[in-house]
């Protein structure tokens, strides 16, 4: 190989090292996050708590996400459970993870028996949970999460209520775990209404049967669809396919105890798995950014009442019927509803227009006022500056902030030279020219945040927030030669500056504003005119 082409060659390795090592060291830095599931992907509820959390971490560059579906709806059970723990043993053999994110209960299980032998004291927000007690979390450590609320008996009262004539309702369920946790909470809720409904189950029917029996109901029926996914010969079914199939075979509204709303039933009182999702990636962003899981308490979901407009419809329900707060898919706006707020309105302000103008005229006379002896407490009368009743108040307020965040702020106190000479030879109205023209200098030198007061007959006091002795020293430069050239009135006029800076170490108001007098009696003793810094030897004029 010739000389040249040699070098070309090592060059070309040596940058396709350092990228190839460059990306290695951004993929070493990126947090890693197991994401697992339950059920598989395609099943709705799994689809919307991991669309809750994409919509979290979708934003974090910083985060690699590791999605894996254990499919239990199909297949589950311990020897299943033993396989999944040696697939993943040997898939993430070389990846150590930060946070796990699970949903629904056969992850939470399988997290729970694997979690210490697959990814020791890896942090586990669990989500999506049928039913959750502390008690099931004895003796593991780094678990918290959130849980599915259900209010069974509250979808049974709501039913009642919008139903009042029902005699009895059939719960459908079928024989996956999540089926006879939802069967056991229709029980217990049942015993609250034993005198006014009587419950009939349809648990684990095959389609078919389930199909006759919805077909065949009495009068004064309701269906509450629980869960039915998987039929007695293992067949899994969506949950679009099953409310079909109840909704189409009966001819009596179907409620729900979990969001299936939109596929075919009336509604229910119910969690939000979207709202699972997101609060379980927050939890785990919390802790990747340092939060400890100890201090994160696991929580339940809000819950509300959802309807779907077209099935109400059907069934000829009305919205008013329904308990607030709530929210209907699919409605429509009708005329009336589009303006109904505006025409309450409107009537409302008719009818209240009198004591509305009385009220406001009377806020508008006692806001005045009130302004009116505001400023007057806060302002001097005759330069329209702060006075020192106000600046001690803001004083108090800045020294804090600035002792608090270690910043500079200084203080310059302005006295007129000779301006007994200009009252005693001019005259107190020219006298006070001078003073309004001074004033109305500062206010158009001075930045917003900086406040400016007078605090007696040719006394002024400016407090500069955020800046340090040398910019104050700048700064009251600027103005004394401004001064020099102001002459008001065709009166030559000279002022004379003192600044002191805030003590590293903090000091009061009082003892801020004493050092800057001394720098002005500084400045009046070395021939007026000039600027001295208390916190410098030095003293400058023009």
């Amino acid at each position: 190989m010739k000389p040249g082409s040699k070098l070309i060659f090592l060059n070309t390795v040596f940058f396709i090292s350092l990228f190839l090592n460059q990306s290695l060291l951004a993929n070493e830095t990126k947090k890693r996050v197991l994401v697992l599931h339950a059920y598989h992907q395609g099943f709705h509820w799994t689809d919307r708590i991991m669309a809750g959390i994409k919509s979290v971490f979708d934003e974090q560059n910083d985060i690699e996400l590791f999605i894996n579906y254990m499919d239990t709806k199909r297949r589950s059970g311990p020897f299943y459970f033993k396989q999944l723990r040696d697939l993943y043993a040997t898939k993430y053999q070389f990846v150590k993870f930060d946070a796990i994110i699970s949903s629904d209960d056969h992850a939470l299980d399988f997290l729970l028996k694997y979690r210490d032998d697959l990814f020791p004291e890896t942090p586990v927000i669990f989500s999506g949970l049928n039913a959750f007690s502390q008690d099931r979390l004895q003796g593991q450590k780094n678990f918290t999460g959130v849980y599915e609320s259900y209010d069974v008996a509250g979808t049974i009262e709501l039913m009642l209520k919008l139903h009042p004539g029902t005699k009895t309702i059939n719960a459908i369920t079928d024989e996956t775990r999540s089926g006879y946790i939802f069967k056991k909470l229709i029980e217990k809720a049942e015993q609250k209404f034993a005198n006014q409904v009587n419950i009939n189950y349809m648990h684990n029917l095959t389609p078919e049967e389930l199909q006759r029996s919805l077909t065949n109901l009495s009068e004064n029926t309701l269906v509450l669809w629980a869960i039915y996914l998987r039929t007695p010969s293992g067949t899994t079914l969506s949950s679009e396919e099953s409310v079909r199939l109840v909704s189409e075979a009966s001819q009596f509204p179907t409620y729900c105890v979990w969001d299936v709303v939109g596929q075919g039933v009336v509604g229910g009182k119910i969690t939000s798995p979207n709202y699972q999702g997101e609060t379980a990636a927050k939890i785990a962003l919390n802790i990747l950014q340092g939060q400890s899981i100890e201090s994160i308490p696991v929580t339940g979901s809000p819950l509300i009442n959802i309807f779907d407009f077209n099935v109400m419809q059907r069934f000829q329900l009305s919205a008013e019927k329904i308990p607030r707060p709530y929210i209907i898919l699919n409605r429509p706006k009708s005329f009336y509803e589009q303006y109904k707020s505006y025409i309450l309105i409107y009537s409302a302000i008719t009818l209240l227009l009198v004591t509305t103008i009385i009220f406001l005229v009377t806020t508008m006379l006692l806001k005045r006022k009130r302004d009116k002896y505001e400023g007057m407490a806060m302002h001097d009368q005759l330069t329209g500056l702060y006075n020192r009743y106000y600046l001690q108040e803001m004083a108090s307020h800045k020294l804090s902030e600035a002792n608090r965040h270690q910043t500079s702020l200084c203080l310059l106190v302005l006295d007129l030279d000779h301006f007994k000479t200009i009252n005693d030879t001019h005259g107190h109205p020219v006298g006070d020219i001078v003073l309004q023209k001074l004033a109305k200098l500062l206010n158009e030198q001075n930045r917003f945040e900086d406040v400016i007061a007078r605090i007696g007959g040719e006394e002024f006091v400016i407090l500069l927030d955020h800046c340090n002795a040398e910019e104050a020293e700048e700064k009251a430069q600027s103005i004394r030669k401004m001064v020099e050239a102001l002459k008001p009135n065709g009166i030559a006029v000279t002022i004379s500056i003192g600044i002191a800076q805030l003590a590293p170490d903090g000091e009061t108001f009082e003892q801020l504003l004493k050092r800057a007098d001394e720098a002005v009696y500084q400045a009046k003793s070395l021939g007026r005119n000039r600027v001295v810094c208390v916190n410098s030897t030095k003293a400058s004029s023009a």
